[in-house]
């Protein structure tokens, strides 16, 4: 520990810097903001590229540009963009002014790509070979490199005098490699590359089904501007995961538990009121039904079960369309063929879940054989093909929307996992209820 260092920090200075942005998280914000003030710059800026978005737009709201800055210009390009990017517009352009240049300019190239495509996400520090080189030469240029990060040597990129790249060299080819011989004849020029305006989703496909180290990101001239690292892809694919989780409950993708409530209650707070709204449509359902259930009261026992085990079935179908389109394993062309399998898989899954809620419906009716509630003349058989007769036809109805809502959405531009779990709960509780009642309706009724 420095001498500068006060001793009620060295616990903290001597953390992993993952583990203390945890602490400073779980800390209060005056708190953690004079702790990260008094911490070693290294161990501050190290510290503050690990924490959560959320938390870094409260925690530096406030903080005094003498101590930012600095933390600043000592984080990498890539983590000083992205933590810009958390901060109004107007410190974004007050912060980048106090910048020192080459760290500004570097972060403000990165900031200018859209956040969640591969511009945002890269990185812009590579090493870049010429193909005409030796290997010995090349050799002595990454010896003389200052504190080269183990990440930023996995690959070497070969590029020309116009830095278009035309191939790229692994460390253990040029480690291995004669020394006399060119970097030409060592490179890959099969090299695979993301475009700097292409969607982050596409890069983590890319990284799954290659298992690359890095991906070089390319514009639209074929000139390298910069590498997408594994461990990028990893944060990116976990708050994608997150992301397409929380939507589909009517989360905005960005909340974790330590989110300031204030944040929380904005953005719950209007999926609930949807969702209040579409319970009012399966209310106004029962509502046109109030009679039939007057006359056969025992029909409300099975309401919520054919509408629950309806939602059910189609999140299973929603759950399995979302992740194949969000991985790119189900295109546009497929859809007919996930509907047909769906409807299938509906169909039997309703057969076999109706002929066991039938059987309990069948020894609802006997034991309530005569009451008020059940007033009907035949046997309780009558009551056990109704309540399985709803059931079957919901779990269509739950399978058939839930690859119409996935695909509708995208249909819009719009995210499949948008509140996806909302949309089809009300589909099947409205479906549910309509059929049963109906039925009952056409049904029990006659028999009275």
């Amino acid at each position: 520990m420095s001498e500068e260092t006060p001793v009620y920090l060295e616990e903290y200075n001597s953390m992993h810097p993952a583990d203390l942005a945890d602490q400073l998280q779980r800390m209060d914000m005056p708190e953690a903001r004079h702790i990260l003030q008094e911490l070693p710059l290294p161990q501050a800026a190290d510290a503050l590229a690990e924490l959560e978005d959320d938390v870094v737009a409260e925690l530096l709201d406030n903080f005094p540009n003498e101590k930012l800055v600095p933390l600043l210009n000592e984080l990498d390009a890539d983590e000083a963009a992205d933590l810009l990017g958390d901060l109004p517009a107007t410190d974004q352009h007050r912060l980048l002014g106090k910048m020192e240049s080459e760290q500004s300019d570097a972060a403000k190239e990165l900031l200018s790509y859209p956040e969640d495509s591969a511009g945002g996400i890269m990185n812009d520090r590579f090493i870049s070979l010429r193909a005409n080189q030796t290997v010995s030469v090349a050799q002595k240029e990454l010896r003389k490199m200052e504190d080269p990060e183990p990440e930023d040597i996995n690959y070497l990129f070969v590029t020309d005098t116009k830095e278009k790249l035309v191939g790229i060299v692994s460390l253990r080819d040029l480690v291995f490699a004669a020394p006399r011989s060119k970097i030409k004849d060592v490179m890959n020029d099969e090299v695979k590359f993301v475009r700097v305006d292409d969607d982050q989703e596409e890069v983590v496909r890319l990284f799954e089904h290659y298992h690359y180290l890095g991906l070089p990101v390319l514009n639209e001239h074929g000139t390298l501007l910069g590498v997408i690292k594994s461990d990028d892809v990893l944060k990116v694919a976990v708050e994608e995961a997150t992301e397409d989780m929380q939507k589909m409950v009517g989360l905005s993708g960005e909340e974790r538990t330590l989110t300031p409530w204030g944040q929380s209650f904005k953005r719950r707070l209007p999926w609930l009121l949807i969702n209040l709204l579409t319970a009012c449509l399966a209310g106004a359902v029962v509502g046109i039904f109030e009679g039939t259930i007057e006359q056969l009261a025992i029909i409300v026992i099975f309401l919520p079960i054919v509408a629950g085990q309806g939602g059910n079935a189609g999140m299973q179908t929603t759950t399995v369309i979302i992740r194949d389109m969000a991985l790119g394993e189900l295109s546009p062309g497929d859809g007919r063929k996930a509907l047909a399998k769906e409807l299938v898989l509906g169909l039997f899954n309703g057969l076999a879940i109706g002929l066991v809620v039938g059987a309990i419906g069948y020894m609802v009716g006997i034991f309530f054989a005569g009451h008020e509630a059940a007033p009907f003349k035949g046997n309780a058989m009558v009551l056990g093909m109704v309540v399985g007769g709803a059931m079957m036809l919901n779990q269509i109805t739950a399978a058939l929307f839930g690859v119409l809502i996935p695909y509708g959405l995208k249909f819009l531009r719009l995210d499949p996992a948008l509140a996806s779990s909302i949309l089809i709960t009300t589909v099947t509780d409205v479906a549910g209820f309509f059929y049963l009642l109906m039925l009952a309706h056409w049904v029990l009724l006659d028999t009275i």
